[in-house]
């Protein structure tokens, strides 16, 4: 009855080790989950950043673009999103008993910001600005250079008003075209970056996932200086036709008279 009693008590022994195991593995399991959640979840907010843009860039609404262009930069920050990788990649190693990960930051990957992602410049808008006023004047050539006038201030008059309005619309392209620019950084990182990085923490690749935030983190960097080129040439718009912006040309239009009254 002896050696009968130390089986059983060693086989209750052993069951225990095997729950408590167990027990071990499912807070693993759940530990390794949230963490990859909250790396995946980055993607979804991305995309519905991307669509508040569209609205606010529609609307005119500078304050709120601010505020989403640094919510981008808040959402790839390496200091938030890197612990949450490595927590992934360490304790699946635990888990699955493999070969602990090299955890060390290589900050060069870091600081470089050579990374290939879209870019905008002043002189670039500006370009394409100067192009459309050169295609308005001829525009206005084909259609009107050859006609006789029988009054050349008429004439005159009906040029500079073709212009004005090319012009116009030409500075509204411009502003739109530099809150475009940031919607594509957002575009880029959500559609093509932030795939890559949950696809290298998945397959435990730490190296691939490191370069995908760093390259994300370098567009979601350029989305500071994107806003102001946006805030920039919205600025150029409003001094040129306040009630082109809308509701917000109003609003602005109605604090300056209030500041100039003072």
């Amino acid at each position: 009855m002896g050696d009968l009693a130390n089986t059983v008590a060693k086989l209750e022994e052993e069951a225990a080790e095997s729950r408590e195991l167990r027990s071990i593995v499912e807070r693993l399991d759940t530990e390794i989950s949230f963490r990859m959640e909250a790396v995946q979840e980055v993607g979804g907010e991305l995309l519905e950043l991307h669509g508040s843009l569209d609205d606010q860039i529609a609307e005119h609404d500078y304050m709120a673009v601010e505020q989403s262009a640094a919510s981008v930069r808040g959402l790839v920050d390496v200091e938030t999103v890197l612990p949450a990788i490595d927590a992934v990649l360490l304790l699946t190693a635990l888990r699955d008993d493999g070969a602990i990960p090299d955890l060390t930051l290589p900050l060069a990957s870091f600081a470089d910001d050579s990374w290939d992602h879209p870019r905008l410049t002043q002189g670039d808008l500006d370009r394409v600005f100067e192009a459309a006023l050169v295609r308005a004047e001829e525009q206005w050539q084909e259609i009107w250079g050859d006609q006789l006038w029988d009054d050349e201030n008429e004439r005159d008059t009906q040029r500079e008003q073709h212009r004005a309005e090319a012009e116009l619309e030409a500075v509204k392209e411009r502003a739109a075209r530099a809150g475009a620019h940031l919607m594509t950084l957002v575009d880029h990182i959500g559609d093509t970056l932030w795939p890559e990085v949950v696809e290298a923490v998945e397959v435990g690749d730490r190296d691939r996932a490191v370069r995908a935030l760093a390259a994300a983190n370098s567009a979601g960097r350029e989305t500071e200086a994107a806003y102001k080129l946006y805030e920039v040439n919205l600025s150029i718009q409003f001094e040129k036709a306040p009630g082109s912006m809308g509701a917000m040309g109003e609003f602005l239009s109605d604090a300056q008279d209030w500041l100039l009254s003072q």
